[in-house]
């Protein structure tokens, strides 16, 4: 190692300085390395003394003290430590913090290309060389130390040493030979600072050197408060503008190389890399797979309502949680999302060749890549699969190799059937004597095999090869148990979050008895059997309600005796029935529902349920005892019998009623604890997250996928190209900016 002479310029600034001197007696070898403190004629008279100090009591150590007799400035006090040492120098501002190492790393960057002329590292508050965000001044992350936050810069970096256009004075390394060459700081024009060292640069490059970014090395740097514009003197900003103009007259191309370095900030991947890896330390990483997500976070489905509430509890509690899911308006694409206590956002988007070949499909080469890229880029502790629709099996095989903790919730009957609800002529199939899997399969998907079983079987061993297996309900725990009977599946029921509702008196002389449908509206949500209802209903005293969307067109109008409200948000719902003096809810899935968000609202509104004895919503009503079970199916005059007879019987609905009040719910935080207690029992050794990994597969799948466009639509462009160059185009430019003018 080199020798090299730190050059530190005081004026003022006690407390700064007292720390800029400790931290580089704590992290430099001052054997080898000489720390030249130069007080420029400090008012405070503290200075000086303190400096002495720290040279007696570091007896032995390479500390010299150098006192001006009079205040000379910035750029003269630094050309003087300059022309005192025969050294490689680093400038260093006295308001600075180093870390371990700085000198070490900062000087195998200088020597790593002969034509390096000056090396600045990374700081929090350094223009162009500033992390996590470019060009501002940035605090220290609030969940690490600065070592800690130095060591992970020093991990997490590509050591790429990247060009910049200027260093920055903060911290700037400068080889003797270039020193020599190029002469010191220009005191005579930029004698009373800023602008001297840009100019420094701009004359090294003029020489053939070039000036890098040591992007291994973090330097805390607290900036000088007098600097920041809202705090600026005038005659202080005329000075910057004054010296801004002579640098763009000295050196015109080399500022606007700097303003365009600015305004495309080559540096971005080293900014990403900084921000996400402290968004992301040492917290425990959860990766999901789901069907579908929407940014906003204002979803329908029950199962991306539950990884919501999951992801709640997750930001509260130093766990980071990323969401894979595909795009609704292309299944081949897939994005990923990142939440965090103080982020969220979509990361990354890819493009796969899913789909592409089998309609049935268990394994995707490009999907499978995508999936190793993250999983080698992030060092997920955990994946919790919440959906394989429109994924494959490859991710649990992924997990097994990287041996993570894999689990997977069973949200509907996907991983028994691919019909999803095994829903069959508006029937569950299990029901159906004359079901057909092979014709239901081919209308659904395409195929012309009976390939149920195998389906089956590749589920059974997919599941196998899962750590745990959760489902919401002990109905849907019997279903998949039955028919996979050598398979361990725990019950973790869903929790809510309690909605306080405005309770209404009801109307004693009310005429219509008023029944409520509820959620969206489609086939295996019982929506033929609403317009059977509707169909049948002759008794203008019962009417019929919807709160939800309508998949089928019929079902949007309002008819006598039926009203259709419309959608809801999530939590709008118990009210609402309220408000419009429901006095039953109808819940006629035509599927063994496997828990029901839903039938949780409608129990805040305390009204009675009428369903079917099927799946964790029959199961619940008749163990809850909050309503009437019909035995599945039954006709809509069966129905109809039913609510009529609800209607009449005063007693027994009122006893009803009152069981509400003595109904416990399972709350959403009951739910949170389980899982975070499941999540903190994996112990796993926290591994820093490889960035540049992830951004460069993204990177190249964005290339890829722009690739496929050129291919697809490039004739187009260049033939457009063509035409805008001909002379024609010209002409017909010409008289169209002449006709303006008119």
């Amino acid at each position: 190692m080199k020798e090299v002479d730190i050059i530190v310029p005081i004026y003022n600034a006690y407390e700064y300085t007292e720390e800029c001197i400790k931290s580089i007696i704590k992290n430099t070898d001052l054997n080898i390395n000489t720390l030249v403190l130069i007080n420029d004629k400090s008012p405070d008279e503290k200075i000086l003394p303190m400096l002495k100090k720290y040279q007696k009591d570091n007896e032995g150590a390479n500390i010299v003290v150098l006192d001006n007799e009079q205040n000379m400035g910035f750029v003269k006090t630094v050309n003087k430590g300059m022309q005192y040492s025969e050294n490689d120098v680093i400038l260093l501002n006295s308001d600075t913090e180093v870390t371990k190492k700085w000198i070490e790393k900062i000087q195998v960057c200088a020597y790593s290309n002969e034509y390096i002329a000056t090396v600045t590292p990374l700081t929090n508050n350094g223009t162009i060389c500033s992390v996590p965000n470019f060009g501002i001044d940035n605090e220290l992350p609030q969940n690490m130390t600065l070592e800690e936050y130095a060591e992970m810069i020093e991990k997490t970096s590509k050591n790429r040493y990247p060009e910049l256009t200027t260093g920055n004075g903060f911290c700037m390394y400068i080889k003797r030979k270039v020193i020599n060459e190029l002469g010191l700081f220009d005191e005579e024009t930029f004698g009373k600072g800023y602008g001297e060292e840009n100019d420094f640069c701009y004359r090294a490059l003029d020489n053939g050197y070039i000036n890098v970014l040591c992007d291994n090395t973090f330097i805390y740097h607290k900036g000088t408060q007098s600097f920041k514009k809202e705090n600026m003197t005038a005659s202080r900003a005329a000075l910057i503008d004054e010296h801004m103009n002579l640098l763009r007259k000295k050196h015109p191309i080399y500022v606007q190389k700097t303003d365009n370095f600015i305004a495309n900030n080559p540096l971005r991947d080293i900014q990403e890399n900084v921000n996400l890896n402290i968004l992301l330390y040492n917290k425990k990483k959860i990766l999901y797979l789901v069907n579908e997500w929407e940014e906003n976070m204002e979803m329908t489905g029950g199962t991306s309502l539950h990884i919501k509430d999951i992801i709640q509890s997750n930001n509260k509690n130093n766990i980071a949680s990323f969401v894979l899911a595909p795009y609704k308006e292309d299944l081949s694409k897939f994005k990923l999302y990142l939440y965090t206590d103080k982020y969220a956002k979509e990361i990354a988007n890819y493009k796969t060749d899913i789909n592409c070949y089998g309609q049935i499909i268990y394994t995707n080469n490009s999907y499978k890549e995508m999936l190793e890229n993250l999983f080698d880029s992030f060092n997920f502790d955990i994946l919790h699969v919440h959906h394989f629709l429109f994924q494959t099996f490859d991710a649990i095989d992924i997990a097994k190799q990287k041996n993570v903790y894999s689990i997977i919730t069973l949200h509907d009957l996907y991983m028994k059937c691919p019909s999803i609800n095994m829903v069959y002529r508006d029937k569950y199939c299990e029901y159906d004597e004359n079901k057909d899997c092979s014709k239901c399969l081919n209308s659904r998907y395409g195929v012309n095999s009976d390939i149920l079983s195998n389906w089956q079987e590749t589920c059974k061993n997919v599941l196998k090869k899962f750590d745990k297996i959760i489902v919401p309900s002990e109905n849907t725990k019997k279903i998949f148990e039955n028919i996979y009977k050598d398979i361990e599946i725990e019950v973790v029921e869903h929790g809510v979050e309690i909605i306080t509702t405005n309770k209404k008196q009801k109307k004693t002389d009310k005429e219509t008895f008023d029944v409520a449908f509820v959620g969206a509206m489609a086939i295996h949500k019982g929506s033929n059997i609403l317009k059977e209802l509707i169909k049948e209903n002759k008794n203008s005293n019962i009417k019929i309600h919807l709160f939800g969307k309508a998949n089928d067109k019929e079902l949007s109008k309002n008819k006598t005796n039926y009203i259709n409200h419309g959608s809801y948000k999530r939590g709008e719902l118990p009210q609402l029935l309220i408000n419009n003096d429901i006095d039953l809810i109808c819940i006629f899935a035509t599927w063994p529902e496997t828990y029901s968000y839903t039938l949780t609202e409608c129990y805040m509104a305390q009204i009675p349920i009428l369903t079917f004895n099927i799946g964790a919503v029959g199961d619940r009503v008749k163990e809850d005892k909050l309503g009437w079970i019909l035995d599945f199916p039954s006709d809509s005059n069966k129905i109809l019998e039913k609510i009529s007879e609800i209607k009449e019987n005063k007693e027994e609905y009122k006893n009803i009623v009152e069981k509400f009040k003595e109904y416990n719910f399972k709350n959403l935080k009951e739910m949170q604890d389980y899982y975070l207690k499941l999540y903190n029992n994996i112990h796993n050794e926290y591994k820093i997250s490889d960035i540049y990994n992830f951004m460069n597969y993204r990177n190249k799948a964005k290339e890829l996928e722009f690739n496929i466009y050129q291919s697809q639509y490039g004739h187009v462009v260049h033939k457009y190209e063509k035409m805008r160059s001909s002379k024609l185009w010209k002409i017909a430019k010409k008289v169209k900016s002449k006709l303006k003018g008119n």
